[in-house]
């Protein structure tokens, strides 16, 4: 199969992400138009010189923090709720565009509000952007995850869960937060610190995702198992390298977000090649497969599955299944909401 053949292919199916960060899918464009509305853009620099800023550069970055650097700059425009409200849209826009049609957008409400917004104030107008698409467009469905960042504590996690208990999706005619997540440095900061936290997520009717396994070992997936009891993990790349684990995870239904481009960026992987996810599919584990930061990592949804058709040999039918499984692990209250089309 050709190149253009696996991209018409794919472009032919509906797409579920999972995995996907606000700050980390914002259009430049946009991000440059608001640095000249409020700053007269950026002295000294041009358009193509600030999207280095926002996108990674295969020739310039090379390791995790670099990749972390890039959420920098869009906090600068993000404290604002018609800011918020517009971006949502177009996060929408962009998924919809590329052929998603369930979309689980995960935002950490706190690092938004610098300008005065409350938390529930940073979710209501990422809910309004969303459900203004979602009316011109009601093939499509989205929800919202909200992170807990792991440096600012367990206390502070169960904090921003009980002020955000008023926008979850049951309480709305539409868009709410679906689920809880757990991102940033893995190292310092263990899941056990968080168990209380996801005890309260559990009792709130939410579902719990936790990143785990990026940039630590797989004891940093086996305690998010243990203390934590996600539904799902991001990434888990570590997972690759531990066979009890992958067989833990395959016995749990504890499904994985894997965010191939990303990976590699990251660190978490040295190449494409190597990515574990064949491992995971071979084992019977559950897999999303997920774009992270669609901006910051110059990718597409489509894009991650040619990546992994090119780089693991998947047939059409492997991706049809990838698909499938991808929009059956959503925490949509109505779950998947389009079938795929069948094998042949």
């Amino acid at each position: 199969m050709s190149k253009e053949q696996r991209k018409e292919f794919i472009q032919s199916l509906p797409l579920a992400d999972l995995h996907r960060h606000f700050d980390g899918s914002i259009r430049p464009e946009t991000l440059w138009e608001l640095s000249e509305k409020y700053y007269s853009a950026v002295p000294g620099l041009d358009y193509e010189q600030f999207r280095h800023y926002l996108q990674w550069d295969d020739s310039l970055d090379n390791t995790l923090l670099d990749y972390l650097d890039k959420f920098h700059v869009p906090l600068q425009y993000t404290q604002f709720y018609d800011n918020i409200r517009r971006i949502s849209y177009e996060l929408a826009e962009d998924a919809y565009n590329d052929g998603i049609r369930l979309l689980e957008l995960r935002i950490n409400p706190l690092i938004h509000r610098r300008a005065g917004l409350t938390n529930r104030q940073v979710l209501a107008a990422t809910r309004k952007g969303f459900s203004t698409f979602g009316k011109e467009h009601p093939d499509f469905k989205v929800g919202i995850i909200v992170i807990a960042m792991r440096n600012h504590g367990g206390n502070m996690a169960r904090i921003l869960l009980r002020e955000v208990l008023g926008e979850r999706e049951d309480f709305h005619n539409g868009v709410g937060v679906i689920g809880f997540d757990i991102a940033g440095h893995e190292a310092p900061f263990p899941p056990v610190l968080f168990k209380d936290a996801y005890d309260l997520a559990t009792k709130m009717g939410l579902k719990k995702t936790a990143h785990a396994g990026e940039s630590e070992g797989a004891e940093r997936i086996w305690e998010a198992l243990d203390y934590l009891g996600p539904d799902r993990i991001g990434h888990g790349t570590s997972a690759g390298n531990d066979a009890a684990l992958i067989k833990r995870l395959a016995d749990d239904g504890v499904m994985l977000e894997v965010c191939l481009t990303s990976n590699v960026q990251t660190g978490a992987i040295d190449k494409l090649e190597n990515h574990p996810l064949p491992k995971f599919l071979d084992a019977g584990v559950k897999v999303a497969l997920c774009t992270d930061n669609p901006t910051v990592s110059s990718t597409t949804l489509s894009r991650e599955y040619e990546l992994a058709m090119e780089a693991f040999g998947l047939s059409e039918n492997d991706v049809r299944e990838l698909a499938r499984m991808s929009c059956s692990g959503t925490f949509l209250s109505g779950g998947c909401h389009f079938q795929i089309p069948e094998n042949t």
